[in-house]
C-alpha cells in the first residue's frame, strides 16, 4: 500500500453484518431505473478518474470529486461524471449549476469513517441535528442527479447490532400496550411495538445497556437552502441515517428513484420534504427502516412546507408509509398523494402505519388530500393526531393561539379511495380537550375531514384487546398510531372532530372481533 493514497477504515470495524430481511430483495429496480442513460459528453463534462479518483475498494477518492467539482464550479457549471466502478470517499457537495451523472455501472461509496463524513467546513455541514452529510448541496441553484448509478451510504457500518433479527414469518397474535403501560411501551414482550423495536439497529444506548454513543451522519443525502434541483433515474442505497432530506428549497423534482435501504438501521427516512415548496415526487420506490416520505415542519425554519405533491409511488415502510410529523414547528399546507401503494412484503410486523398526518408542536396542517392509495401488510391504515406536545416549549398562556403551546390545527383533510388488507389494528382520528390553569376546557378539534370509499380487510389472526374504561386525551405523547392502547372500534375511531364526513366505510374484521366498526365520540 502506497503511504501518499488514503483507504478507508472504518470508525466501528465490528459492525457492518447484514441479516435475511434487512432488504427487500424483489425490489422491481427495473421499473424505475434506466441503465441505458448515455454517458455525457463534451468540454464541460469532468471525470473524476482525470483528477485522480481509482475505482478500487476502500481507496478513497475524495479529493479526486472536490478537484472534479472545483473545475466544474470554475468553469459556471457543467458536469461531474462518475463512471467506470465503485468509488470509496468522504462527504462532498455539489455546487450550482452542476448535474452529478453515476453511470448505472457505478457508485459513490460513503466512507465507514466518521471523520471522513465529517471532512466539509463546520459552516456548511452545520444544522439543527449538528450532523453531517455524505452529499451535500446547499444554498445552490439548478442541480441535477442523475444517471441509473448508486449512491451508498454504508449505514449498518454504524449502529449497534439488533438485539433480535428480523422476523420472516407473521405473528399469531396482534397485541399493544395499555396506555397504563407507557412505561413499558417500547419494552413489553408480546408486543408489536416490542417486535419492531427490538429489531432495530440504534445508534443510542436504547435499553440502558451502558453503551456508549455512535457518532454517525445525520443524512446520506442533504439538500437545503437550495432551487431548480433533480433527482431523477439514481438508487439511494444503505443510509446511515435520514437518506434524502429536502430542506428549506424551492422547486425540487424526485422521479424514478430508487431507496433501497437497511430496514433495520435506525432514523432511516426514506424521503423527508422539510420546510420546502413546489416538491413533486413521482414514480419512486422507497424501502426503509424508518417513515417512506415525510413532511416536516423543522422549528430552527421560519418557512412553511407547501405545495407538494406524491403521486404513483410504492413505499415500504417499517414505520409510516406516508406522514406528516413528527416535527411540526411550522405550517404544512396544500399537500396532494396520489395513486400509491404502501405495504410490507416479507417482514413482520408489518408497517406500523399507512397514513400519519400529525400536528404537535404547533403547526397549522391544512388542505390535504390522499386518494387513490393502496396498502397491505399495513398494521395502522390511517392515524390522525392533534396534540400539544409543544416541543419547542413555548410558554403557557391564557389566550389560546397566542403561541404554540396549546398546539396547532389540523382543518381540512380528504382521505379516498383506500383499500387495505392484512391489517391488525384500527384506524385513529382524534383532537384533544385540554384544561387552563383555572380549570376551563380548550377544546382543540380535527376540522373539517373527509373519508370516503374506505375499505379495510382484517388478517385474520388471533388479537388481545385490552379497552380502558375512559380514554386518555393523549395531550403530549409522541404522536404514534400503536401508542394510544386499545379503543372501541375495529374499523375507525374518531374523537373531537368537526365537520366530519364519513362515507362508504367498510371494514372486514378478524374472526374473533367483538368490536363495533365504527365509534365517534365528540363529533360535530
Amino acid at each position: 500500500m502506497k503511504t501518499n493514497i488514503a483507504y478507508d477504515v472504518p470508525t466501528y470495524p465490528e459492525f457492518g453484518h447484514i441479516y435475511p430481511g434487512d432488504y427487500y430483495a424483489d425490489l422491481p429496480f427495473d421499473r424505475y431505473i434506466d441503465r441505458q442513460q448515455p454517458l455525457p459528453r463534451g468540454a464541460n463534462v469532468f471525470d473524476i478518474r482525470d483528477f485522480g479518483a481509482v475505482p478500487e475498494k476502500e481507496r478513497l477518492n475524495t479529493q479526486a470529486f472536490w478537484a472534479a467539482a472545483k473545475a466544474c464550479e470554475e468553469a459556471g457549471g457543467g458536469t461531474i461524471l462518475v463512471a467506470g466502478g465503485s468509488y470509496w470517499m468522504g462527504a462532498v457537495s455539489i455546487p450550482s449549476n452542476t448535474t452529478l451523472f453515476i453511470a448505472a455501472d457505478s457508485e459513490i461509496v460513503a466512507s465507514r469513517n466518521v471523520r471522513e463524513m465529517s471532512a466539509l467546513a463546520a459552516g456548511i455541514q452545520g444544522n439543527e441535528h449538528g450532523s453531517a452529510a455524505f452529499v451535500l448541496i446547499s444554498n445552490a441553484d439548478n442541480v441535477t442527479v442523475t444517471g441509473g448509478g448508486r449512491i451508498c451510504g454504508n449505514g449498518e457500518w454504524y449502529v449497534y447490532e439488533p438485539r433480535e433479527l428480523p422476523s420472516l414469518t407473521p405473528f399469531p397474535v396482534t397485541h399493544i400496550p395499555r396506555r397504563d403501560q407507557a412505561d413499558q411501551i417500547n419494552t413489553l414482550p408480546g408486543t408489536i411495538r416490542y417486535f419492531y423495536r427490538q429489531r432495530i439497529r440504534y445508534a443510542e444506548d436504547k435499553y440502558g445497556e451502558g453503551k456508549a454513543f455512535l457518532e454517525r451522519p445525520g443524512f446520506m443525502v442533504l439538500v437545503r437552502g437550495s432551487s431548480r434541483v433533480k433527482f431523477e433515474n439514481i438508487i439511494l442505497h444503505d443510509a446511515m441515517a435520514w437518506t434524502f432530506n429536502i430542506e428549506d428549497c424551492r422547486d425540487v423534482t424526485v422521479r424514478n428513484v430508487v431507496v433501497d435501504d437497511n430496514r433495520h438501521v435506525a432514523n432511516t427516512d426514506g424521503m423527508d420534504i422539510c420546510n420546502s415548496t413546489n416538491v413533486l415526487v413521482e414514480h419512486c420506490f422507497v424501502s426503509c427502516a424508518d417513515d417512506g416520505i415525510c413532511i416536516k415542519s423543522l422549528g430552527h425554519c421560519p418557512r412553511p412546507a407547501q405545495n407538494i405533491t406524491v403521486r404513483d409511488c410504492t413505499v415500504v415502510s417499517v414505520m409510516n408509509a406516508f406522514k406528516v410529523g413528527t416535527e411540526t414547528g411550522h405550517d404544512v399546507r396544500n399537500v396532494l398523494v396520489e395513486n400509491c401503494h404502501f405495504c410490507m412484503p416479507d417482514i413482520y410486523p408489518g408497517s406500523v402505519c399507512g397514513i400519519t398526518l400529525v400536528s404537535c408542536d404547533g403547526t397549522n396542517l391544512q388542505n390535504v388530500t390522499l386518494r387513490h392509495i393502496t396498502m397491505d401488510k399495513v398494521v395502522c391504515p390511517l392515524y390522525i393526531c392533534l396534540n400539544m406536545r409543544n416541543r419547542y416549549k413555548d410558554p403557557y398562556s391564557d389566550t389560546v393561539g397566542a403561541n404554540r403551546y396549546w398546539g396547532g390545527s389540523i382543518s381540512n383533510i380528504t382521505i379516498e379511495d383506500v383499500q387495505a388488507t392484512d391489517v391488525e389494528l384500527p384506524s385513529i382520528v382524534t383532537g384533544f380537550v385540554a384544561q387552563k390553569h383555572d380549570g376551563q376546557p380548550v377544546r382543540q378539534p380535527v376540522r373539517n375531514l373527509q373519508i370516503k370509499n374506505f375499505r379495510v380487510v382484517y388478517r385474520d389472526n388471533e388479537e388481545q384487546v385490552a379497552i380502558p374504561q375512559e380514554f386518555d386525551e393523549f395531550l403530549t405523547d409522541y404522536p404514534e398510531s400503536n401508542a394510544h392502547g386499545d379503543v372501541d372500534a375495529c374499523g375507525l375511531w374518531v374523537r373531537h372532530a368537526d365537520g366530519v364526513l364519513l362515507q362508504d366505510i367498510q371494514v372486514t374484521p378478524r374472526s374473533c372481533n367483538t368490536r363495533e366498526a365504527v365509534r365517534l365520540y365528540d363529533v360535530r
